[in-house]
């Protein structure tokens, strides 16, 4: 269902998950996240790519006490993709634009969120990259939604990173060479936060064992 790349990768390099909201493997959204998890690779990272159409995840029921349950009701694997997103060092969402705004399945992720906001369940990513294609419009506010969930989800603490894109046709992103690059420079300054507050966070460790 997920596509890991890079399984056997030692431990300490940075974990990125790229959640990708297209019903279509072999989309223009889901080709430009291959080509984010090839470019993460590359830099040292293990990737794993989660594509929401291949999980059961139902839409949110809306309990009124939502905050009281210690774990979501619904019983579907809803639970097992947010493990891992949230858990991860880098994230990427990914969605195509339908009817002005995020595919269903990307909707259906948000709305599942509802049980960490409640239990102030954050992220734990060092940082977040957003990316949309559109045939023509929808882009501000498809990336507006994933910036407002980023928000919600890291008690608005991270600031994403954002590429957009745009294709006509199945297959026609692959020849954008422009929005290939920014892909590409997206996850080079992913990359290099990741890597910065891995530094920062040894340099305090250090100082800490010796005071």
């Amino acid at each position: 269902m997920s596509t890991p790349s890079d399984m056997g990768a030692p431990s300490d390099r940075p974990t990125v998950v790229c959640v990708v909201g297209s019903p279509r493997p072999a989309g223009n959204t889901s080709y430009l996240v291959d080509v984010a998890i090839d470019e993460f690779t590359r830099r040292g990272a293990r990737c794993e790519k989660i594509l929401l159409s291949e999980y059961r995840i139902m839409p949110c029921e809306g309990h009124d006490d939502c905050a009281d349950f210690a774990a979501c009701p619904i019983d579907d694997d809803t639970s097992l993709v947010l493990d891992k997103v949230y858990s991860a060092d880098a994230v990427l969402l990914a969605s195509p634009v339908y009817y002005e705004d995020v595919s269903g399945q990307m909707k259906v992720f948000i709305d599942r969120n509802c049980h960490n906001y409640s239990h102030e369940v954050w992220l734990k990513a060092r940082t977040v990259g957003l990316l949309a294609v559109a045939e023509s419009t929808g882009l501000d506010e498809t990336i507006d939604t994933l910036r407002r969930y980023v928000s919600f989800s890291s008690n608005g603490t991270l600031r994403p990173f954002v590429v957009t894109g745009k294709a006509a046709k199945m297959g026609d992103i692959a020849g954008d060479a422009d929005t290939i690059a920014a892909v590409k420079k997206m996850v080079a300054a992913m990359m290099a936060t990741v890597l910065a507050r891995d530094a920062a966070d040894d340099a305090a460790a250090a100082r800490a064992s010796q005071g």
